[in-house]
């Protein structure tokens, strides 16, 4: 039995937001890597999946230390995972709050994570 098979994903998704907030940039990865030993994929859905490792980078170059994650319900079912957060991004104009749903499912060894985000109209 792996890792993966024992860990509580609610709780490890949970730990995703926390340590994203804390940020333990190191201990998030080590997280990611515990639900997808075979690696990991996110999409921002309406745009390509990508590595998760590369988006990882690119996202906390971006958002790291400006933008702080609230997950306001998280749900679970077996082996897929989704979550209502709040991502509150520091602007110079004050804090922005931005919604956003994501999901997450562990199958095969991999992870993949979706985000759903408003795009401009």
């Amino acid at each position: 039995m792996s890792e993966a098979d024992i860990l509580d994903l609610e709780q490890a998704i949970r730990d995703n937001y926390r340590l994203w907030n804390e940020g333990k940039r190191d201990e998030l990865d080590r997280l990611f890597r515990i639900l997808g030993p075979e690696g990991f994929t996110i999409e921002y859905v309406g745009s390509p999946a990508m590595d998760g490792d590369a988006a990882m980078a690119d996202m906390w170059a971006e958002y790291g230390g400006k933008c702080t994650t609230d997950p306001l319900e998280v749900i679970v079912n077996g082996s897929d995972g989704a979550a209502y957060v709040a991502n509150r991004l520091q602007t110079p104009d004050g804090i922005v709050t931005l919604p956003s749903l994501e999901t997450y499912k562990v199958a095969d060894g991999r992870l993949t994570i979706r985000y759903f985000h408003r795009t401009a109209h």
